[in-house]
């Protein structure tokens, strides 16, 4: 997670300096052509134009009108001209010279206008294409900010995702460790309760008195204390396996009001109760179950049931749940149970009670005697017969958790395997045979109280 975080400002400052640095490049002004006025030829040519008329009049005669006087003056000035002309011919090559020189200069300077202005057009043409090409620049800037700007928030939100899915990361492995480290303590706190309690044993038959012996008589092994909770953790499924069976049972505990579970083991029924807002309590003598359910927050006490039941006024409870219990009991034992259940229920109280089903042969061959404190199976009708010698009516009986949902069925022959009637006898086999086999490896029979006279009425029908 520290790599990550400190990845993050430094790929957002180089993305800000690249960035910096095109703006940089393309932030640049077009250079603004200077306004060409060339100025005006027109008085240099005049000039030339005056200097090559007056270098030939140089030694000319004027024009007169027509006559004698005028005819003699015209003769004497061309006579004084011919007699100049060795001294005005410098002048004249000199002015005509200079009105040369001014013609060619004028054609220089003329050339020269015409490239300057042409030089302008090309400048113009130049400056109107930078213009353009800067404006695509300046366009290309925007877009390229606003890529920059989408790529940077692209690369923070990928960095924050990566930050995030790296702390979720840690914090399930962390909760998964707390999780591991708190089941550990939990197994170390019932070891050691299951240490201190086979302690207390050991010295209360150390203290108690030995009983007498006959000669030649082998005395009884103590027998070792059984971890009952790991046996059901390994045998009988995990917590939310039995929350899923035992939640067949909330339609007829809905709206009760005061439920006892007898034995009830980590809680899983104590579990439904609460969710679906049912007061419910529970009882069981194992410590490691009972600490299990307190770990929940569930209503336990540890005690004897018999104990325990004692302590209840008869008719308070309008709900009793009892699962997998009375096999671990000899018939007298079990017999007497239900009879004080029935005698704490009220009127239209009910109990139910579940147990592994003899008629379904394969619990003898797969669970029943996992577990060695299994006294013996009780048949379904044995059950319900007990139940109306308790004082229970309306006996059901539900037939749970198929053994072949685990297990193949033989499956029934086809149509043309061989004569109808032989078909027919042999399917019909086949089927019982599913049925006594494969069919519920565990029932349940629910009963309830009978409605005393004084309240005629009140009895709530069975789910």
């Amino acid at each position: 997670m520290s790599a990550s975080t400190n990845a993050g400002p430094e790929i957002a400052q180089r993305l800000r300096k690249i960035r910096e640095q095109i703006l940089q490049r393309l932030q640049r002004k077009v250079p603004q052509v200077p306004d060409f006025s060339p100025p005006s030829l027109e008085p240099l040519k005049n000039a030339q134009t005056s200097a090559s008329r007056l270098a030939v009049a140089i030694g000319t005669v004027s024009p007169r009108p027509p006559g004698l006087a005028n005819a003699l003056i015209q003769t004497i000035q061309r006579s004084l001209a011919r007699m100049l002309d060795w001294q005005v011919r410098p002048q004249r090559e000199f002015n005509q010279a200079v009105a040369q020189s001014l013609a060619e200069t004028a054609a220089v300077l003329e050339a020269t206008q015409k490239s300057l202005e042409s030089l302008a057009q090309s400048l113009e043409e130049f400056r109107r294409l930078a213009h353009d090409l800067f404006q695509e620049h300046d366009s290309l800037r925007e877009h390229l900010e606003e890529q920059m700007k989408l790529q940077r928030e692209d690369v923070e939100e990928q960095i924050k995702r990566q930050r995030w899915s790296y702390e979720g990361t840690l914090l399930r492995q962390g909760t998964a460790l707390q999780e591991k480290i708190m089941e550990l303590v939990q197994n170390e706190l019932r070891l050691l309760r299951q240490r201190v309690a086979a302690q207390a044993r050991a010295g209360s038959v150390h203290l108690a008195a030995a009983p007498a012996v006959a000669p030649g008589e082998a005395k009884a092994t103590p027998v070792p204390p059984l971890d009952y909770y790991q046996l059901e953790h390994h045998f009988r499924g995990t917590e939310e396996e039995i929350r899923v069976r035992q939640s067949f049972y909330l339609p007829y505990f809905r709206g009760r009001k005061n439920v006892l579970d007898l034995a009830c083991g980590r809680g899983e029924f104590l579990e439904l109760m609460r969710e679906a807002g049912i007061a419910a309590r529970g009882v069981d003598a194992d410590a490691d179950m009972v600490g299990r359910c307190r770990e929940k927050g569930l209503d336990v006490a540890q005690a004897d049931i018999f104990d325990y039941l004692k302590t209840i006024p008869d008719g308070s409870l309008d709900g009793v749940f009892c699962a997998q219990f009375v096999e671990h009991l000899a018939p007298e034992v079990y017999i007497t149970l239900l009879a004080q259940c029935a005698q704490k229920l009220a009127p239209s109280g009910i109990l139910a009670v579940e147990t592994p089903n003899p008629e379904c042969l394969a619990i003898f061959s797969q669970t029943f005697y996992l577990d060695p404190t299994h006294v013996r199976p009780i048949p379904p009708a044995q059950l319900r017969f007990l139940f109306a010698e308790a004082g229970l009516t309306r006996l059901t009986t539900h037939f749970l958790s198929p053994a072949g949902a685990g297990l193949p069925l033989i499956p029934p022959l086809a149509a043309n395997a061989m004569e109808a009637d032989k078909l027919k006898v042999w399917n019909d086999a086949v089927a019982k045979f599913n049925e006594t086999f494969f069919g519920g490896m565990d029932y349940a029979v629910i009963g309830c109280r009978l409605v005393s006279a004084a309240r005629p009425g009140a009895e709530v029908p069975l789910a």
